[in-house]
């Protein structure tokens, strides 16, 4: 045993030497890049549409403008141009920004074709979506505008007690692969220039993409549908699930089993088909009714497409983090509607293929942790030539997404206490 420990701390002591030479390796788990994005109503102008433009042109960034109808002239048609010369997607925000929920069919009709005539002599090309004033819908709209609606994480920059460092706090806290943002870079609206400067660097550095929305419903390999106000546009996040058990959809109330999820842990999805009368998606609920204070919380499906939608464990456990509650401080956890009514079918729980735990420590992924995990950890470190590691999760004892000596050291540590109570 004691030659055995002596061979495996030759083999750390070389790792030592070559500590200071050893790079931190930041690992992506993402195989796709992380899509945003960016969307600005109230335009255009002469101010402060370019100054947004030149913070985009910075990042070479994508975004889109909706468009009102009566700030189209001369002079802002320049800044209309030279958006589109960059990339950027021109939308329309309706003629006059009034509410077109009372609208008659050709007065809402009148409203689109007024901003599409105006940037198609600008541009050459009519819009390619639409977000309502005040984002106020109603089927009558739904029923006469052909492109899609489009909301988005609000972040509040409307508002002049929300300053620039609050406005960059809600970007970044929504930030998430196929978040569309509701900002405005309506004349005079500095706040959020400044906040711009602030969050995109940040996001940049987290690895998002800034892409228009048209382009965001392509790459995410979505077709963008009627009756619909999208705030996300998401990819199908199930590809590597099978079937664990299917739910009765037969009753009024569509109860999940607490015991259930709370033993599955990261590992589940909740996906149904749905028909929803108001287009909402179905919600996840989590509700408290026999003690105070009462709850029930909505969770957004992490996927949605106008008739399938997926939750996440993720989801569920984000909005406990939110609450500071976990699955002992709830009664039940139900799929409910978000307004109006719900028709649930073809309801699935479902679990990641595959999911069985990595062995710590095991990047060759051979079923032990050994002294040649070590030794290809170092090397990988090193970016010796044809050096793979199996499973790089193995090898993040630190829990941080990243692969450096500290890892090295704690799994060099954990290796001799392994081989002395062996």
């Amino acid at each position: 045993m004691r030659k055995f420990i002596s061979k495996i701390g030759a083999v750390i002591s070389s790792a030592v030497l070559l500590i200071s030479s050893v790079p931190t390796v930041t690992v992506n788990a993402e195989d796709e890049p992380k899509l945003l994005a960016l969307a600005f109503d109230d335009g255009p102008n002469t101010t402060t549409t370019n100054e947004v433009l030149d913070i985009l042109e910075q990042y070479n960034a994508k975004a889109t403008f909706f468009l009102i109808g009566l700030n189209i002239n001369n002079e802002s048609a320049k800044s209309v141009k030279r958006a589109y010369d960059m990339g950027m997607e021109i939308a329309n925000h309706s003629k006059t920004h009034n509410s077109m929920m009372n609208m008659t069919p050709d007065e809402i009709k009148a409203e689109i074709d007024y901003v599409d005539e105006k940037v198609e002599a600008i541009t050459g090309e009519k819009t390619k979506c639409f977000r309502p004033p005040f984002i106020g819908v109603s089927q009558t709209m739904y029923d006469n505008i052909d492109i899609p609606f489009i909301y988005g994480a609000d972040t509040q920059d409307y508002m002049e007690q929300v300053d620039a460092n609050e406005r960059a706090e809600k970007i970044l806290k929504y930030a998430k692969d196929g978040t569309i943002y509701l900002m405005h870079d309506s004349a005079g609206n500095d706040q959020t220039v400044e906040a711009l400067k602030i969050a995109l660097p940040k996001l940049v550095e987290q690895g998002y993409e800034f892409v228009t929305i048209s382009e965001l419903f392509e790459r995410q390999g979505e077709a963008p549908k009627k009756n619909i106000l999208y705030s996300s546009v998401t990819k199908y996040p199930c590809k590597g699930y099978s079937l664990y058990q299917e739910i009765d959809s037969g009753n009024d109330k569509i109860l999940l089993d607490i015991d259930t999820l709370k033993k599955l842990g990261d590992k589940y999805a909740v996906e149904l088909n749905y028909v929803s009368s108001t287009g909402n998606p179905p919600v996840i609920a989590l509700q408290r009714w026999t003690s105070e204070p009462s709850l029930w919380h909505a969770v957004q499906p992490s996927y949605f497409n106008g008739d399938k939608a997926v939750f996440l464990a993720s989801d569920i456990q984000s909005a406990f983090d939110e609450l500071g509650i976990d699955y002992s401080d709830i009664d039940g956890v139900s799929i409910s509607p978000y307004g109006g009514t719900l028709t649930a079918s073809d309801i699935k729980l479902l679990v990641k293929s595959g999911s069985k735990e990595s062995v710590r420590g095991d990047v060759n992924s051979d079923g032990e942790f050994n002294v040649s995990d070590l030794v290809l950890l170092q090397k990988w470190l090193l970016a010796v030539p044809d050096t793979e590691l199996k499973d790089w999760r193995a090898a993040d004892l630190c829990q941080d997404n990243r692969l450096n000596v500290f890892d090295l050291c704690l799994m060099k540590r954990e290796l001799i206490a392994k081989k002395q109570t062996s």
